[in-house]
């Protein structure tokens, strides 16, 4: 038999079952599937959300409240690390949310326990990440790579305080000038 021989007999006998449709509306229904089928072949594995460390009991959600609560003192803010830990680790972006919405952040790591079973360290490092570059947090989290957001880089801190104090003085120094009248470049002796 040729494969529209095969097709054909199909859509007969799927014609014939539970779902009157039409032999036109089989034969697409069936190539629909076959494309949908082939489609899959090309879509990503599932994540990979490996972990180093697990949670054995996870915060609740009270739906009445809606809100995330710890269950133990080791899910609590006191054992995760404080606001200087994220400025060293992603920088200003979740510095400033934990100082400006502490009680939406501590939410967030809550979810992230929860949902993610791991340890306090290890949701903020991520709710960090996430906070400090949602795009890249994203990417990773979808082809499954499993960066490691909760060890400091003592060179990335070194080259980012050193940016920091170069662009803090040029900033400075322009708005030294826009008060008092000086040319910017005036410091050079021109």
């Amino acid at each position: 038999l040729t494969t529209k021989t095969k097709i054909s007999k199909l859509v007969k006998h799927c014609s014939l079952s539970i779902y009157p449709l039409s032999p036109e509306s089989t034969m697409k229904t069936i190539l629909f599937l076959l494309l949908l089928a082939w489609a899959s072949a090309f879509m990503p594995a599932e994540f990979n959300l490996e972990h180093k460390t697990y949670l054995s009991m996870a915060p609740r959600f009270d739906k009445k409240l809606q809100r995330w609560s710890p269950t133990t003192p080791e899910e609590g803010p006191e054992a995760g690390y404080d606001i200087w830990g994220s400025l060293l680790r992603q920088g200003p972006n979740p510095f400033f949310s934990r100082l400006i919405n502490p009680d939406g952040y501590e939410q967030g790591v809550l979810k992230f326990m929860a949902v993610d079973k791991v340890d306090r360290k290890t949701a903020q490092a991520d709710m960090d990440a996430y906070i400090g570059n949602p795009s890249d947090w994203a990417y990773n989290r979808a082809k499954g790579y499993n960066p490691d957001y909760l060890t400091l880089n003592k060179k990335q801190i070194v080259l980012t305080v050193i940016w920091s104090v170069g662009i803090l003085s040029l900033l400075g120094r322009g708005a030294y000038c826009v008060g008092t009248g000086d040319s910017f470049w005036a410091i050079l002796g021109q």
